[in-house]
């Protein structure tokens, strides 16, 4: 069953790079008309993929950080109320 799961997922992901490396390739040869092979097109795809998931992390990341960041913030705010009040 797992293994399943793992394959459906895997030529999920595989399908849509697949699509995605088509389009890039179709855009490259209308705006210069150089001929790209097709074997790259795939490798194209996963790669836009493996773009879009370190962008969606980095901008995760940055937002841990702001939360993070808040936080301590509003303990050391809760920590100078007792002290004071």
């Amino acid at each position: 069953m797992p293994e399943d799961i793992l394959t459906t997922v895997m030529a999920f992901i595989y399908t849509i790079g697949h699509w995605l490396g088509e389009k890039i390739v179709e855009l490259i040869q209308s705006i210069s008309g150089v001929a790209i092979p097709v074997t790259i097109v795939d490798a194209i795809g996963l790669l836009v993929i493996l773009t879009i998931f370190l962008a969606i992390a980095e901008v995760a990341k940055k937002a841990i950080w702001v939360i993070v960041a808040v936080g301590w913030v509003l303990i050391v705010l809760r920590i100078a109320i007792l002290i004071i009040g």
